[in-house]
């Protein structure tokens, strides 16, 4: 079971690196679970052998913590090994037949000090005397949370004096997993029951309703030592080395690992947001648009007028010249300057930035990733220039090659026939006219013609020619509110293609944002969910929820 969680902690660690890199988290969202490690009292030992309990003395300066570890022992092995731990040390005492596995990597090994003993009856317990740790200095403090996930019991020694003292307490419940707990009042012959009393009331609040709790004299001069609950406290930790009781605290103290890696990954799941966030970075999306696109459109009605005036120019002509919509026309020989026409200028840029800074600032409310979304939001800003100028262009080109409507174009195609077959007509006429009279006048010998048939033929056939040519005048579509029209229709196509990008762009985002999560999801789904029940005295030595929190 702790290589199934040492396998899944790695998956855990390479989802939260590739999602911090992607941008989708920050350094600080993945802190905790980087920080995760599978550490285990029996990761010390090489595991081919039943490995004995690991118990630690935790406790302030001058509480006794090194009379109550050689009483336990049963010899002054502080002075047979080494010498008493400064403040800034770990001492390790176990049985000469057990062997170390080499510390994890980064252990300060020149902080760690092994001594043996040969005590066969004491040789299921590992004892490890611990730095004081109401000590300032930080590094001390870092020692013992290094420590704390390779110990099975920590017997927090007070005195009389310093029950109070939760300097210390307060470090063991910041980093405390699952152990088992013994406390001891050491220097009871200076100890009052009231003192008892008021510690377990103390320990109740820290979330032990029955802690198991004992006072001791461990001066030297043995005729001098007050009756105290020692022989209790040696058969507590030695029933605790008991096999099964160790494999049940391993179960307990793999059970708390998880319980950390869920909550490190849940509170990188919590970062990413959810779909209720997402629904609603939409919704916001949309009432921005719907504000600020209608001021655009309005806001570029003189751009607009000014570059299709200045495309029917004589001196702007799009037949003449090569102007382009996004800059000012260039002067010519014998022309004046045209008119600066920008279509998509610095303001309508600025407008379209303050929209899209709008979506991010409404990103961050609802505590999205901002990152991925930011880097998409200005490539579309970069691109919104050109994607308008290639609208309005071909809009432009398209109202220019068909313009008018479609009923307005079909009359002025039937005046420029009516305009060929009208003359044609009335010339005809004028001519059978002229053909009949000849014929009549050759058989009646009469006068051929005269000058009124000359004159109403001549106005017969102009009016035929000038009618139609004054209409197609009159229908043919201005070519300036063509142009104008063609560019309306391109900016209401390039807006509308950036309102599909930016969709595109958060429906995007919001399907990335959906697969990390439910990669991460899938890591706390395959969680084993397994408790370890303590029963008995154990259940005693386990810290309750209140601890826990």
């Amino acid at each position: 079971m702790n290589e199934e969680f040492d396998k899944q902690l790695q998956a855990a660690k390479r989802w939260a690196k590739a999602t911090r890199e992607a941008g989708w988290l920050a350094e600080a969202d993945i802190a905790p679970l980087a920080a995760l490690e599978n550490r285990s009292p029996a990761s010390l030992f090489d595991g081919s052998a039943h490995r004995p309990l690991v118990a630690a003395f935790f406790g302030g300066t001058g509480v006794g913590k090194s009379t109550l570890l050689n009483r336990l022992a049963g010899q002054p092995i502080a002075r047979a090994g080494v010498e008493r731990p400064t403040s800034r040390e770990v001492s390790i005492y176990l049985h000469e037949s057990l062997h170390l596995r080499q510390l994890p990597a980064g252990f300060p090994v020149d902080r760690v000090r092994v001594a043996r003993h040969a005590d066969e009856q004491r040789r299921q317990v590992l004892w490890i005397d611990m730095p004081d740790i109401d000590s300032t200095e930080a590094s001390n403090r870092d020692l013992v949370a290094d420590w704390l996930p390779h110990i099975d019991v920590l017997i927090y020694v007070v005195s009389p004096e310093r029950y109070r003292d939760d300097k210390g307490w307060r470090l063991l419940r910041e980093h405390v997993r699952e152990h088992a707990w013994l406390f001891v009042v050491n220097q009871w012959d200076r100890g009052q029951p009231a003192q008892r009393e008021d510690f377990i009331k103390l320990l109740g609040q820290g979330g032990f309703a029955r802690p198991l709790l004992f006072c001791t004299d461990c001066r030297a001069d043995e005729a001098r030592r007050r009756p105290d609950e020692f022989a209790a406290l040696e058969q507590a930790i030695q029933s605790l080395a008991d096999s099964h009781l160790i494999e049940q605290l391993e179960q307990r103290a793999l059970e708390a690992r998880r319980d950390e890696l869920q909550a490190a990954v849940g509170h990188c799941l919590a970062r990413l947001g959810g779909a209720a966030e997402l629904d609603g970075l939409r919704d916001a999306w949309t009432g921005i648009w719907d504000e600020v696109g209608e001021g655009l459109a309005k806001g570029l009605e003189w751009p607009m007028a000014e570059v299709a005036r200045a495309f029917v120019s004589h001196d702007a002509s799009p037949l003449r010249r090569a102007i382009k919509l996004d800059a000012p026309a260039k002067p010519v020989e014998d022309h004046p300057p045209a008119k600066p026409s920008i279509l998509w200028d610095d303001w309508a840029q600025m407008q379209l930035q303050d929209a899209l800074d709008r979506v991010l600032a409404e990103a961050g409310e609802r505590r999205l990733p901002l990152s991925p979304l930011k880097s998409r939001l200005a490539e579309v800003a970069a691109e919104a220039r050109k994607l308008m100028l290639d609208e309005a262009q071909r809009a432009l080109r398209l109202s220019l090659a068909k313009p008018g409507n479609a009923l307005q174009r079909f009359f002025l195609k039937l005046a420029g026939l009516c305009a060929v077959l009208l003359p044609l007509a009335a010339m005809g006429w004028v001519s059978w006219l002229a053909v009949s009279a000849y014929y009549d006048s050759a058989l009646r010998h009469s006068g051929f013609l005269g000058v009124d048939f000359a004159a109403n033929s001549a106005l017969v056939v102009a009016i035929a020619w000038l009618l139609p040519f004054f209409l197609k005048l009159q229908l043919k579509p201005s070519t300036e509110r063509a142009a104008l029209r063609g560019l309306r229709r391109g900016v209401d196509a390039g807006l509308a293609r950036v309102q599909t990008q930016v969709d595109g762009v958060l429906l995007d985002y919001a399907e990335n944002l959906g697969a990390r999560a439910r990669e991460g999801g899938a890591l706390l789904s395959h969680t084993p969910q397994t408790q370890a029940l303590a029963q008995g005295a154990l259940a005693r030595m386990i810290p309750g929820e209140d601890l826990r929190r």
